[in-house]
């Protein structure tokens, strides 16, 4: 329910989310350092609208303020590519469980290689604004 509340600012301003999937972020072979596709920077900074699976980004049970949603083409077995998984974060005090089977989440997306300790950590990282 806060998670619905969380997306009324989006459609009082008329703004639908761009739908999208992991045949995009992820239909190309990624390394590191290599321009990505333009349908793929295009999304960068955009609401958009995905579907895949969550999982836990740090192992554990309970309520998540953070998972990672994966490209439901994995089938969650063995260990995505980078270009297969999307860094979501809840709104500060938001958690939830994880839920199992496709979820579809809606948020702003940003693209690009983003790194610590110059090691590429991520490609995408989303605001979740909706886990439906």
């Amino acid at each position: 329910m806060k998670l619905a509340l969380l997306l009324l600012p989006l459609l009082l301003l008329g703004e639908e989310p761009k739908k999208t999937s992991f045949a995009v972020l992820s239909g190309f072979t990624w390394s590191i350092g290599v321009t990505l596709p333009k349908e793929v920077q295009l999304l960068d900074d955009v609401t958009v609208d995905i579907s895949g699976f969550m999982m836990r980004e740090i192992p554990g049970s309970g309520p998540v303020n953070t998972f990672l949603l994966i490209n439901d083409a994995c089938g969650c077995n063995g260990t995505p590519k980078m270009n297969e998984i999307v860094f979501c974060a809840l709104a500060e005090g938001v958690t939830m469980d994880v839920k199992p089977g496709i979820v579809h989440v809606i948020g702003k997306l940003f693209v690009g290689e983003q790194k610590e300790d110059g090691e590429v950590i991520a490609l995408y990282s989303m605001d979740a604004d909706s886990v439906q």
